[in-house]
Order: structure tokens, then sequence, then C-alpha cells
């Protein structure tokens, strides 16, 4: 199987895709904000940093459900 090709992001546009991918989850609509942590290569994680009256379990699933697929679609530039 052939390995999709991945476009490039800035910080500032990847982490507001990112948020609103993860307020699209069911009871996380209040999640005030995230940080992406830089790695080597393009590659990042999603952290939520305030939660609001999101469950905290349920917003770590979604983050980690959005990270895994913005890695798929994206890697970090600058």
């Amino acid at each position: 199987m052939a390995k999709s090709k991945t476009s490039g992001m800035n910080y500032v546009a990847l982490r507001k895709e990112c948020l609103d991918a993860i307020r699209q989850w069911p009871g996380c609509e209040t999640i005030g904000g995230i940080q992406l942590v830089r790695e080597n290569g393009g590659r990042f994680s999603v952290r939520i940093t305030l939660y609001g009256t999101a469950d905290e379990k349920i917003a770590n699933r979604a983050s980690r459900s959005v990270q895994r697929e913005m890695r798929r679609r994206f890697y970090l530039t600058e």
C-alpha cells in the first residue's frame, strides 16, 4: 500500500484546524485551548490546555483521535 502525501501547514493554521476538529466531538464544545508540541521531522502532538466544562476523559480521547487524523493529513512547517 502506497503512503499518501501530507501537506505542510504552519503552526497557527494547524492549531486552529485541530481545535475546530476537537470541538466537533460531542461533549467537547467548551474546550478553550490546545497546544501543539513540535517533534522532529514536522511531527507534532496535540495537548488540551483549557478543558472548560468538558469531561477530561472524553476530551483526551478526542485529542488523540484528532492528532492521529491530522498527522495523516498534515505536517508542521516553520
